[in-house]
């Protein structure tokens, strides 16, 4: 169950829906523990996270897409300090 913060309510939102929609809505609050509000603003808000964060992960210029890429496909060589950091961490498992 995903439990909201106690931020206040100040905005209402209202929708119009099939009896069927709701019906499966309801049953899946009721699953989860939750009124058929709080479930339905939960499962708004983590799509509208989802939504901006696909949106924010995709706005990279042309210029930082060819960086990225360009570490993919032609990785940097490890240096002294990483070696040491590897050897380190093969020791103690």
């Amino acid at each position: 169950m995903h439990i909201m913060s106690a931020s206040a309510k100040d905005s209402r939102i209202a929708l119009r829906t099939s009896n069927e929609t709701k019906a499966r809505l309801k049953e899946a609050a009721r699953i989860t523990d939750q009124d058929l509000s709080s479930f339905i603003l939960d499962a708004a808000n983590s799509r509208a996270r989802q939504v901006l964060l696909e949106e924010q992960v995709m706005r990279l210029s042309d210029r930082d897409f060819e960086l990225i890429e360009q570490l993919i496909t032609d990785p940097a060589e490890p240096n002294d300090a990483l070696r040491k950091l590897v050897r380190k961490h093969t020791r103690t498992r």
